[in-house]
């Protein structure tokens, strides 16, 4: 058993160490199992840390990522086929709840996602059982068993790194029956979350539905946090759901919310002001690629740390939620922090280095004398905008040229520069 306490639940608000817990925080959904990088695989030990890093200097203390749990019917999943389990891919979910619980952040996890991405979803059980409704899923005996089964490996899981079972593991904070379960019915929704009771005593239990509050959940007794997802954010919605919820006696929180194209302010404010409201996740944290970079997403929200240095607006929507992350938690804002050195990892026609936590431009240079210099400056205060290597374009492919590159945050404070990197001569 961990040292840590768990978060618990009072009525409609949430305690640590017996007192009041809010929060807000990223979905990282990709952290158990991606789809963004050469394709369907596990997320690098570097990517993984490096967006939870991203996260504690965004001022995070919970991060909801799907494919912990929701992970199903392919090569990489941890349930690679009925009854089938991946211990590779259950030893990559431990690597993420430990590494999370070693900054100190707590975990909301889905079992399951109501949409047939590539981490599987409620249709790959019941295709796993012949059956052609997906609802059945929410119907048929011998599929509820199977997903009562899938929880019950996933609640005793014994972590590989830290000894500790899921069910007994405080870096979790909740499990949550799934992602985006619009059409649950109640019957189903109270047998699940009373089975993950009898099981696990330590863990709260949310529900969540897309864009509307799933008001005919409120009554079921064991259900703590009602989660809804707002695509813009809308702080009046935010508002009028919140309340219901807590008339209920519930935990609320905005599992999920669309940030660009709105009036993100109000909803922060609103979030922060309003204590119905215990927290609030954005859609959704990308890091730094393991090569150059970061990693590209193109559903329309995808966030950057601390922005693409191009677009002001990004920016300040970026920064404005790492400000709301401190304020929800009773924090002052701290200054950005000043980007660790980082290191150049591959020179050939171009240069390839990887990003750092919180930078925001980075300076290159160059010397064709030798690794004390002198130097030259290839770019000066370059935004972190660009996923792909930079080329030099005075190199002189025949000599051989040493690189260094240091980083800066958004306040122009530099930190180090990196580790020398030598470039032989090569043939154009």
């Amino acid at each position: 058993m961990s040292d840590k306490s768990f978060v618990t639940r009072i009525g409609n608000k949430l305690y640590l160490d017996h007192k009041p817990f809010r929060f807000a925080g990223p979905n990282i959904y990709w952290l158990g199992l991606d789809e963004n990088v050469d394709g369907v695989d596990w997320p690098t030990e570097f990517r993984v840390l490096n967006a939870l890093d991203t996260a504690k200097e965004m001022g995070a203390t919970v991060v909801r990522s799907h494919t912990l749990g929701a992970s199903h019917g392919c090569s990489k999943a941890i349930q690679l086929e009925l009854g089938v389990f991946n211990e590779e891919a259950l030893r990559r979910v431990d690597f993420a709840i430990k590494s999370a619980s070693e900054r100190n952040l707590r975990l909301i996890i889905p079992f399951i996602c109501n949409w047939s991405y590539y981490h599987g979803g409620i249709e790959t059980f019941t295709k796993w059982r012949g059956l052609d409704d997906r609802n059945e899923f929410y119907r048929h005996k011998e599929v509820i068993a199977d997903f009562k089964a899938y929880i019950t490996v996933l609640l005793n899981r014994i972590n590989s790194y830290t000894g500790i079972t899921y069910k007994e593991d405080p870096t979790i904070l909740a499990w949550e029956l799934g992602n985006e379960l619009n059409v649950a019915p109640v019957e189903w929704v109270e047998e699940i979350v009373n089975y993950l009771k009898e099981l696990d005593g330590n863990h709260l239990v949310a529900h969540g539905k897309q864009f509307k509050l799933d008001r005919d959940k409120l009554a079921i007794p064991n259900l703590d946090i009602l989660d809804v997802h707002y695509y813009p954010a809308d702080a009046e919605e935010l508002k009028l759901d919140a309340e219901a919820v807590q008339a209920a006696g519930k935990v609320y929180i905005a599992g999920e919310y669309g940030w660009p194209d709105c009036d993100l302010d109000r909803f922060l404010t609103e979030a922060e002001t309003n204590e119905a409201i215990s927290g609030t996740l954005f859609w959704s944290l990308f890091g730094h690629h393991d090569k150059c970079g970061f990693v590209q997403h193109f559903d329309g929200f995808t966030v950057h740390y601390p922005g693409n240095g191009v677009n002001s607006d990004v920016m300040g929507r970026v920064m404005r939620m790492r400000s709301h992350a401190y304020v929800i938690s009773g924090c002052e804002v701290p200054e950005v922090r000043i980007p660790d050195p980082l290191d150049i990892v591959e020179v050939s026609r171009s240069i390839a280095f990887r990003g750092v936590v919180g930078a925001a431009y980075y300076t290159l240079e160059k010397s064709t004398k030798g690794e004390q210099g002198p130097w030259t400056i290839v770019y000066d205060k370059r935004p972190a905008d660009h996923d792909v290597p930079w080329i030099d374009p005075t190199r002189i492919h025949t000599l051989q040229t040493w690189y260094r590159v240091k980083a800066y945050n958004l306040s122009g404070v530099e930190g180090q520069y990196s580790p020398v990197y030598r470039a032989e001569p090569f043939t154009p």
